[in-house]
């Protein structure tokens, strides 16, 4: 089966500071990856090695078999919304969507359309008139239109309101069922995007810190709540994420192990963006 993604022993250096430490991953096609990481964790670079902007110090990074840096024609199938994209500013909205048009085989005008109504974005006004979130959402319209086979999200949520987030979060879900293709979403508001995932990669100190289903993923660890003396019998024996004590209860995070028991404990799932927080802390699962 062809990947959408691999990464062989990838590695970036800017200088002495290794930015990515011996990447290994495989995506496959037709699925919505969201990929996580800390500021400084290594997205941003991995990102641009991935689109061709950066060369890699060692190692490959693959799109659809293909090293973008060494094969241009493989970019027509790419798409990577920017967080920090930088239009010129007398570009008009109307002319960004006439480049989408030239650049990707798969561009869907109509849809293009449909989504300036979505967004609320004036085909008519330039770049310097937009704000934050305008421009943030001409980038969403242009990587949802686009339809290129693996169409990469960088922090899309900069700038907009919880309006316009819900909009994009239901546009990806409507339109990957009509079109499929391949999605990665990096995103800080983990718990607000998770149902969108259906895998998820997290990368700490420029290296892959797991692969996993976002729903095996969820249903490894547990949250307790009761009384310290039957919160402390339940979690004897297992690996303990984070602990916490409030209002004379306390609260224990766990990895599940066969068999638990937790009697009358409190028991809620831990949610992703919790889960991500204490395995980069040094959490195991």
């Amino acid at each position: 089966m062809e990947t959408a993604l691999e990464l062989k022993g990838l590695c970036h250096r800017y200088g002495k500071f290794q930015s990515l430490d011996n990447l290994n991953l495989s995506l496959e096609p037709g699925k919505i990856y969201g990929l996580l990481g800390r500021n400084g964790a290594g997205k941003t670079t991995l990102l641009n090695v991935i689109s061709g902007l950066l060369f890699p110090s060692q190692g490959q990074a693959l799109v659809f078999g293909r090293a973008c840096y060494e094969h241009p024609p493989v970019q027509k199938r790419l798409c990577v919304v920017r967080e920090k994209a930088a239009y010129p500013r007398d570009l008009r909205v109307r002319e960004a969507l006439r480049l989408g048009r030239m650049l990707y085989p798969n561009w869907d005008e109509d849809y293009a359309q449909s989504l300036l109504e979505t967004f609320e974005l004036n085909p008519r006004k330039k770049a310097r008139q937009l704000s934050r979130g305008m421009v943030s959402s001409l980038g969403l319209v242009i990587g949802l239109a686009s339809r290129a086979d693996l169409t990469i999200f960088d922090e899309p949520s900069l700038g907009l309101d919880a309006v316009a987030r819900e909009r994009f979060y239901d546009e990806v879900i409507h339109d990957f069922e009509n079109h499929p293709r391949t999605v990665i979403i990096s995103t800080h508001l983990i718990d607000e995007v998770s149902r969108l995932f259906e895998e998820v990669v997290m990368v700490d100190g420029g290296r892959i810190l797991l692969k996993a289903r976002t729903d095996e993923l969820l249903s490894r660890a547990v949250t307790l709540t009761g009384a310290k003396d039957a919160v402390e019998r339940a979690i004897a024996g297992h690996s303990v994420l984070h602990r916490d004590e409030l209002g004379g209860m306390t609260i224990a995070s766990i990895v599940r192990q066969p068999g638990d028991d937790y009697g009358d404990l409190q028991v809620d799932p831990v949610p992703l963006q919790k889960l991500f927080v204490y395995l980069t802390e040094g959490g195991r699962l």
